[in-house]
């Protein structure tokens, strides 16, 4: 059984290195060298290339090297039938909840007023705005990354719900599903913070609409992709005043393009995709798995649904 990797997909020696470790007679391959294409049986992949999965008439599963597969179903000869998995891996979870508990506590404690201060040499004790313990902090998205965020942000004193496209039940976190309870949710939420997979249903939701139900002050933190964000809504909504901060980890367009509006604003941080990468020393164990459930006929692991697209 061989696999191809996309070196997209990550650091190649690793990968190899760890995957030798739990699978020792994985044939591992790297695109473009991947010999005859009739061998492949497995594609671990992030954003490939359009076409790629048509030179594998014997492709068996396509393994995402990312928490989201949006990249990958932009192919548009995705082979039918084919099942696709994502990747959970809990030290990504992990690594997201903490860029999200860093810029909640930044913005709460007020870090950002004191950096102002010391950029004009001021000594003074600010008033907190509101008990800390108090942040109301929204999930837009609560799957298993979710889960975590919410989690950490809760064990700091922060009142969290989450807003889900269908009723789920979120255990402690108040929910506010499908469309009758976005306005709610926006409305409570002092910290928007977007993990929810890209669809075309998602596609867009950070708009002038949902902005404007935020509360005056409110603050953006977007993880997730790009394309749920209207870039010109949120410079508008900052602009106005009516938004305190965004911190935007991902962009329509990656890299971000240079002399983009969002670089040089004062109320933005960029970041470079990065609130959670992709640790192949803990994310081989479940590509293992996968590989072992595909040579054994057996389901996988987080498989993406079809209908659903994630």
């Amino acid at each position: 059984m061989a696999l191809v990797f996309s070196p997209g997909a990550g650091p190649t020696d690793i990968w190899r290195r760890e995957l030798a470790r739990l699978i020792p007679d994985l044939d591992f391959r790297v695109w473009p060298d991947y010999g005859d294409p009739a061998e492949i049986d497995i594609a671990l992949v992030w954003r490939p290339a359009p076409g790629t999965y048509r030179r594998f008439p014997n492709l068996k599963a396509i393994l995402s090297a990312g928490a989201g597969v949006d990249g990958i179903k932009t192919d548009p000869e995705l082979p039918p039938g084919v099942p696709v998995a994502r990747l959970v891996d809990p030290w990504m979870a992990n690594a997201m909840a903490e860029f999200v508990l860093h810029w909640v506590l930044h913005y709460g404690r007020r870090f950002d007023a004191y950096a102002d201060q010391q950029r004009r040499q001021e000594w003074r004790e600010l008033d907190e705005e509101a008990p800390f313990d108090r942040a109301r902090v929204g999930l837009l998205g609560c799957g298993q990354i979710g889960g975590v965020i919410a989690r950490q942000l809760m064990a700091i004193g922060c009142a969290v719900a989450g807003w889900t496209r269908r009723p789920q039940d979120l255990g402690p976190i108040e929910n506010f599903p499908g469309p009758a309870g976005l306005i709610p949710f926006l409305r409570r939420s002092d910290y928007l913070v977007c993990v929810l997979p890209l669809t075309p249903e998602t596609q867009g939701v950070l708009n002038r609409r949902a902005l404007a139900w935020l509360p005056n002050g409110a603050v953006v933190i977007n993880i997730a992709r790009g394309a749920h964000l209207v870039e010109g809504d949120l410079l508008a909504a900052l602009d106005s005043g009516h938004l305190k901060a965004a911190v935007l980890d991902v962009f329509a367009e990656e890299p971000l393009a240079a002399g983009h509006a969002f670089w040089k604003h004062p109320a933005i941080v960029v970041t470079p995709h990065i609130a959670g990468t992709t640790n192949p020393v803990t994310a081989a164990a479940q590509v293992a798995e996968n590989i072992r459930r595909i040579r054994a006929g057996a389901p996988l692991l987080n498989p993406v649904d079809p209908r659903s697209g994630y």
